[in-house]
């Protein structure tokens, strides 16, 4: 988990990464500073060793240079004085040339430079500078000869040069110590003064990375989250980020995605609590009005059949205005029932299978019977149009359709009613020549208590017929609708065959 939140594609990956690299590229010009000043102090070092080994050096050249001079003086004058003198320089070198080892030290090549030094002198003073001695001591003039002093100048010679080697070996180690030091302290001066001019600009370059990197981000989420506080839901951030910021904008678009679902429910409750509030009041409304008029004519006949004598003829026609009144009220009840099973959403259905064909006739004809302001038109098949499903609820569709058609149909109009069988359906329909269904009412239509503007126009209804009807035919898997004609309007509605009788689903 914690290589993923520092992978290079998080920001605090990144972040660290950048810091890494400028951290190594000060380490690295500090490291070049401090060698720098290391080879300096060996530098100097170095200068003061070659210096102590020169004076070491030009010390045992000045006693070399002694024992030459006694041992010419002995070849000259062999006395007491010259071999005592001889004697002296013989013994003299030795503290020197410890002098110029001990400075030589440090230095494997002067160190051995040093000890080549010391034998020859030694070979110098036992295998010339002794024997010729005693020679002179016998024979001042053999050790006169120029053969003899030949050789003693050469030897002489060779060891002063090997003493000046030495010094020039620790000279030259020196410079080119100093030399080194020099150069590097000059690519910790370039490396410094390139730390200097680009410091700045990088800091500026890494400022405007943060900027991109998370300052930006955090201006884009603040004022999104600004906008979500204000009310819009709608805001997005983008996703295209790979790294902690687009796992906050997925996170904050999800979040303001599921706010604005939330608001649209709760929007869409309102305005349904809204809506069914004003059914209840048009509810309300439309039993007082419909419940009232049959029920003072229920009431004022049944009390003139009680406080009056009256014939045989007017009582029976009291008697049917009271039945025909009592009957209007019943079916006033049963709507309202229906609409506490729209609210369920339930219907409990007693299947059986009956011809929808027959039905349709029969209700038809049952409704425009006593009606002399319509005529009717039927479209029926020959054959029976066999379905399985509860005779009585479907019944009250037809009839709801009908009777719907009979309310909104002008006089002299022609009601179409028909049923025909197709592609495993049962369709029936009812036309009518009315006035039409205006556009702003048909999506409501289906809705319980709408009745769009037929209370404006004095049509008599609860404004549930069709919503019950629809309940009924989806209840039995059917679907119901209706279309707009060039003179008044189509009903239909469908629902499967009986499969028993051959005709299919």
């Amino acid at each position: 988990m914690l290589s993923r939140r520092l992978s290079l594609r998080s920001v605090v990956g990144r972040v660290i990464a950048v810091t890494a690299v400028g951290a190594a590229a000060i380490g690295a010009t500090l490291g070049l500073f401090f060698a720098a000043n290391t080879r300096l102090k060996e530098a100097n070092a170095d200068s003061v060793r070659a210096a102590r080994v020169s004076a070491a050096a030009f010390d045992v050249r000045g006693k070399i240079t002694e024992l030459g001079s006694a041992i010419r003086g002995v070849v000259a004058s062999p006395d007491r004085a010259s071999i005592a003198r001889w004697r002296r320089a013989e013994s003299a070198w030795e503290p020197s040339l410890e002098t110029l080892a001990r400075a030589a030290a440090t230095s494997e090549d002067q160190e051995q430079r040093t000890e080549a030094l010391r034998f020859e002198i030694r070979l110098y003073v036992t295998d010339y500078g002794d024997p010729l001695v005693r020679i002179a001591q016998l024979s001042p003039a053999a050790a006169r000869s120029s053969d003899a002093n030949t050789e003693g100048s050469r030897r002489l010679q060779q060891i002063l040069d090997h003493t000046d080697g030495v010094a020039q070996s620790a000279a030259v180690e020196a410079a080119q110590r100093s030399a080194d030091a020099s150069r590097l302290a000059h690519q910790a001066t370039v490396a410094g003064i390139v730390a200097l001019v680009l410091t700045p600009v990088l800091l500026i370059l890494l400022g405007i990375w943060l900027a991109r990197l998370v300052a930006e981000p955090l201006r884009q989420t603040v004022e999104a989250a600004s906008a979500v506080a204000a009310g819009n839901f709608d805001v997005r951030l983008p996703e295209r980020r790979r790294d902690e910021f687009g796992s906050l904008a997925r996170a904050f678009n999800a979040m303001t995605q599921s706010l604005a679902t939330s608001r649209r429910e709760l929007i869409e409750r309102a305005e349904s609590l809204e809506q069914s509030e004003r059914h209840k009041s048009e509810l309300i409304t439309m039993v007082s009005h419909e419940v009232r008029t049959p029920l003072a004519s229920v009431l004022g006949f049944t009390r003139l059949l009680l406080e009056r004598d009256v014939s045989e003829a007017e009582r029976r026609r009291y008697l049917e205005i009271v039945d025909s009144e009592a009957t209007r009220l019943a079916g006033l009840v049963s709507d309202f029932l229906d609409a506490r099973l729209i609210e369920e959403g339930q219907f409990a259905l007693r299947r059986e299978p009956f011809d929808l064909g027959a039905l349709v006739r029969e209700q038809a004809e049952l409704t425009l019977a006593h009606d002399d302001a319509h005529e009717l038109a039927l479209q029926l098949p020959d054959e029976p149009l066999s379905v399985e499903g509860d005779r009585a609820r479907l019944t009250q569709v037809v009839g709801n359709v009908l009777s719907n058609a009979v309310k909104y149909s002008p006089g002299g109009g022609t009601i179409t009613v028909g049923a025909r069988a197709s592609a495993g359906v049962a369709r029936v329909w009812v036309a009518d020549e009315g006035d039409g269904i205006p556009p702003e009412h048909r999506e409501q239509l289906f809705e319980p208590f709408y009745r769009g503007g037929a209370a404006a126009a004095g049509i008599p209804g609860t404004g549930l017929g069709l919503a019950v009807s629809r309940r009924i035919v989806e209840a039995h898997e059917g679907h119901i609708g209706f279309d707009p004609l060039e003179r008044g309007t189509r009903f239909w509605f469908d629902v499967p065959l009986y499969a028993g009788n051959g005709n299919g689903r």
